[in-house]
């Protein structure tokens, strides 16, 4: 019986003997097959164990490589931290050095403050033009320098040198003193030996032209004729020529004609005599010796200044208290009508307040009240004019009358010399006063002083003690206003000065 092989080594074949040797053949397939599984299988769990290994590698460089970024996280915290402990010590310094500073300045302040209470008050300094600045020169290019040996003596002074280019000078830069110089006496001339303030004998002569032909000396300019004119003219040297030098009467001081300043009122009850005498006493307290005159022949000017009695017509002089510095008084009453007839009646009142006025600051005019003759002479003294009036309606209604008065008589320069106005006895809190003050505003403009004298009963009661108000209540509101109307009367006229000027001590 022959074996039948099956076409198909995978089929399965159907006998015993087939089927054994095909399931040999097979098995070994299944068993090589097993083997090459088992050595796929060992190679995949060694990827498995190198890539946990490389994982475990990974990790432990990444723990590794941390704790460096941690100190750098650590060391930029500590920096931030030190950068603002030191700000904010920066800006405590700042803070402390501004407290330093404000309370320097506050200490400055208070020791300026006490320095000014214990130092008396300068008046300021007026105000001077400042030079216009000089025009800048243009660049000089510079020269080297020469050496330092000794010079031959024609080379102490040498030539400019023809590299050098010649700038012109830039004017001088007038000082402070030079304009005040030059605004003070503008008539001085541009002479140096007058601007220098020596004598002319001690300045050199100015060179004349050299193409002048020379000209013979004159006698005066021989030692004898220099002799003379020196004897004849300098004090100082005369002695030296000669012996027993005669006195000479030394020249009087020349004095500048004093202001004058009549008060005028065409009705009685206006405070002008005692307006008169508070002036005057103000003026005084501030170094001017002041000339009062009445013109009524028995007027109360005398009593404000602790006087018993009148007497018209003799010149006298009131003294202060030996321990105030305040200026004398002197005072003359004055009747036009008994003058001396020789002269004209009209120069003979002017005249003789004139001789009177010889050395005073200031003349001070009680006028007559509501005397036209008397005025009249006195305006040929060229005064400025103060009418005082009280707050009412007669006062509103005299101003015109007033105006047209001294209008029509004019000084002696043919000006017309409208007076100024002032308000006496002054109440603010009585609204008539007010208003009657509105209207002299507008009647009358910048002739009515701006301030008044306030009412108050002293001025009553210090006549009554024989002294002014000034004095019998000096820290009183209506002293005040007599201060600010003095203020205004310098302010008006400077009083007049003596001046010294070429007066020769002696040891007369």
């Amino acid at each position: 019986m022959t074996e039948r092989v099956p076409s198909d080594p995978n089929e399965t074949p159907e006998d015993v003997a087939s089927l054994y040797s095909w399931a040999n053949l097979h098995g070994g397939k299944y068993r090589d097959f097993s083997a090459a599984r088992a050595e796929t299988r060992e190679k995949a769990r060694q990827r498995m164990e190198q890539a946990i290994e490389e994982e475990r590698q990974r990790v432990s460089r990444e723990a590794g490589a941390e704790p460096p970024a941690e100190a750098a996280r650590a060391e930029e915290e500590s920096r931030r931290r030190d950068l603002a402990a030191q700000q904010a010590t920066h800006a405590a310094a700042q803070e402390a050095a501004q407290v330093a500073a404000q309370d320097r300045a506050r200490q400055a302040a208070e020791l300026a403050a006490q320095q000014a209470q214990a130092t008396p008050q300068i008046p300021p300094v007026p105000q001077i033009p400042q030079a216009p600045p000089a025009p800048q020169a243009p660049p000089i290019p510079q020269v080297p320098q020469q050496p330092a040996w000794p010079r031959p003596p024609q080379d102490r002074y040498p030539a400019p040198s023809p590299y050098v280019q010649s700038a012109p000078p830039p004017p001088p830069i007038a000082s402070q003193e030079d304009v005040f110089s030059q605004q003070r006496a503008p008539w001085l001339s541009n002479d140096p030996r007058e601007s220098t303030g020596r004598p002319a004998w001690l300045m050199p002569e100015r060179p004349e032209s050299l193409a002048q032909p020379a000209v013979p000396p004159s006698p005066e300019d021989t030692v004898q004729g220099s002799r003379d004119r020196l004897v004849s003219r300098w004090f100082a040297l005369r002695s030296i020529f000669e012996e027993n030098v005669p006195a000479q009467a030394a020249p009087a001081p020349t004095a500048a004609r004093a202001p004058v300043l009549a008060v005028f009122s065409l009705a009685g009850g206006v405070g002008k005599t005692s307006l008169v005498a508070t002036l005057g006493r103000v003026l005084s307290a501030r170094g001017e010796r002041v000339l009062l005159v009445d013109t009524a022949a028995y007027g109360l000017l005398p009593f404000f200044f602790g006087a018993r009695d009148q007497r018209p017509g003799q010149l006298r002089t009131f003294s202060p208290p030996v321990a105030s510095g305040d200026a004398p008084i002197q005072m003359i009453t004055l009747d036009p009508e008994t003058l001396d007839s020789e002269l004209a009646t009209a120069e003979a009142l002017t005249a003789e307040i004139l001789k009177h006025a010889r050395g005073v600051s200031r003349v001070v005019i009680d006028l007559a009240t509501a005397s036209g003759a008397t005025t009249r002479r006195v305006m040929r003294l060229s005064p400025q004019i103060l009418v005082p009036l009280v707050p009412d309606m007669c006062s509103v209604v005299s101003v015109s009358s007033i105006d047209a008065f001294f209008d029509h008589n004019n000084g002696t320069a043919g000006k017309p010399a409208l007076p100024y106005y002032v308000l006496n006895q002054f109440d603010p809190s009585l609204p008539l006063h007010l208003d009657v003050r509105e209207v002299l505003r507008e009647q009358l403009g910048d002739r009515l002083l701006p301030f008044t004298l306030r009412h108050t009963p002293a001025v009553s009661e210090a006549l009554a003690e024989g002294m002014t108000v000034m004095d019998y209540a000096p820290n009183s509101a209506v002293t005040e206003d007599y201060a600010g109307l003095a203020g205004w009367v310098k302010s008006l006229s400077a009083p007049a000065s003596t001046s010294f000027r070429g007066v020769r001590w002696s040891e007369r």
